[in-house]
């Protein structure tokens, strides 16, 4: 008897979308499965690591891999395109240049920032958010500074609006990459100011107290400006506007709010929370169970009924799990629900220093700067064995 091939569509290549395909390369034989993978670009990038490359600290292409060095081109079809919509009635996918029918679908194309609706700010702001506009914002501070340096003429003003987690590791990356700028394009370092805007009272709401700490600490050495308690209410070419009536002259204001979910998902039948996609306990859309959504788009819950946090530690073992829930679906079998298993968090605080709680143990120091190399590591492995390890060894002599 011939068993006809389920088709599997998975959307995105990020750390959930990605990790699906991989996954599914090891539960399911081929003879039972069709698998595609689209993503808009051919390469798949460590938002874990933008905020370095933003600041000019790594090489832009050291945190790209190509995403045909990862999958098994004889089971996963990658088809580079851009999805524009999700039909549900028809069960297809459609894109730029592409439809493609599927009995399952994967959405793993991630969520976008959260501007609160602030004029001017998609127009005048930059993004720590993905690779191109990371890109661009390392491209635009080089560019201040070679101005500057040619025409001083005030302060040399960067501004950072929020202080979560990628904000604080941006702000110590930066930091580190100001004085070879200044060196480079002969620009006093005493002319050049961080200004950090948060609306909230204090730096990293509900994250853990001892990360909290020792981020305080860090940045106190660092001789930056916190404005708390007041929010930007209008970004412009040359200054923003706080809520306050403060104006600041800067060109260089980043944006580190938050993520909410993908407008390609703002689909009526689905239920939303901050325009993200709930989902049940299976990592599926309720009453789609042909439909998953993972990552930064979605929001899945604990047994408490609490939201999990939006982090690449949950998109890498939903994309696993997704893999596993598919697989028993194509062989008859009942899936346990998903379980995230929390191993703590580490926040890098500049190139030798790092915060974090690894199995509810804090870890701080090199030891921690150790440890989120270890983790990286650890996600290479994950996606390609000791052969991608090797090469990332072997890239960053």
């Amino acid at each position: 008897m011939v068993t006809e091939k389920k088709k599997v569509v998975i959307l995105g290549g990020g750390y959930a979308g990605l990790m699906t395909a991989v996954s599914l390369q090891k539960k399911v034989h081929p003879s039972r499965i069709d698998v595609y993978l689209v993503n808009k670009h051919d390469y798949h990038y460590f938002t874990t690591k933008v905020h370095e490359m933003g600041a000019g600290t790594v090489d832009p292409e050291s945190i790209k891999l190509p995403i045909k060095d990862i999958i098994d081109p004889n089971f996963v079809t990658f088809i580079q395109d851009e999805v524009t919509n999700l039909n549900l009635d028809r069960k297809v996918v459609e894109c730029k240049e592409h439809t493609l029918p599927y009995d399952y679908v994967v959405v793993g194309i991630g969520g976008a920032p959260k501007n609160n609706e602030i004029p001017g700010l998609k127009e005048h702001g930059f993004f720590l958010f993905d690779w191109e506009g990371s890109y661009r914002l390392r491209e635009h501070i080089e560019k201040q500074f070679l101005e500057y340096g040619q025409n001083p003429s005030g302060p040399l003003n960067m501004v950072i609006g929020g202080t979560g987690f990628t904000s604080m590791e941006f702000i110590h990356e930066l930091k580190e990459r100001i004085p070879q700028l200044c060196n480079l394009y002969g620009v006093e370092s005493e002319d050049v100011h961080i200004l950090i805007i948060e609306p909230g009272e204090k730096i990293l709401q509900g994250y853990p107290e001892v990360i909290v700490a020792d981020a305080t600490k860090s940045l106190k050495k660092m001789n930056c400006e916190f404005i708390t308690g007041v929010s930007v209410s209008q970004v412009e070419s040359d200054q923003i506007r706080l809520a306050d009536g403060t104006v600041i002259p800067t060109k260089t204001f980043i944006w580190a709010g938050g993520v909410q979910g993908n407008p390609i998902l703002q689909i009526e039948e689905f239920e939303q929370m901050d325009a993200r996609v709930r989902l049940n306990e299976f990592c599926e859309v309720p009453n789609y169970p042909d439909v998953y959504v993972l990552g930064d788009a979605s929001v899945s819950y604990n047994e408490k009924g609490e939201p999990y946090p939006p982090t690449a530690q949950l998109a890498i073992q939903q994309g696993q799990y997704c893999a596993y829930n598919i697989a028993m679906k194509i062989y008859g079998q009942p899936a346990k629900p998903f379980h995230y298993i929390y191993r703590g968090m580490v926040m890098s605080l500049g190139s030798k220093n790092a915060s974090g709680i690894v199995y509810h143990r804090h870890i701080n120091g090199r030891f921690g700067s150790f440890m989120k190399w270890l983790i990286e590591m650890r996600y290479y492995f994950m996606l390609g064995g000791m052969r991608l390890v090797r090469k990332e060894w072997k890239n960053a002599e």
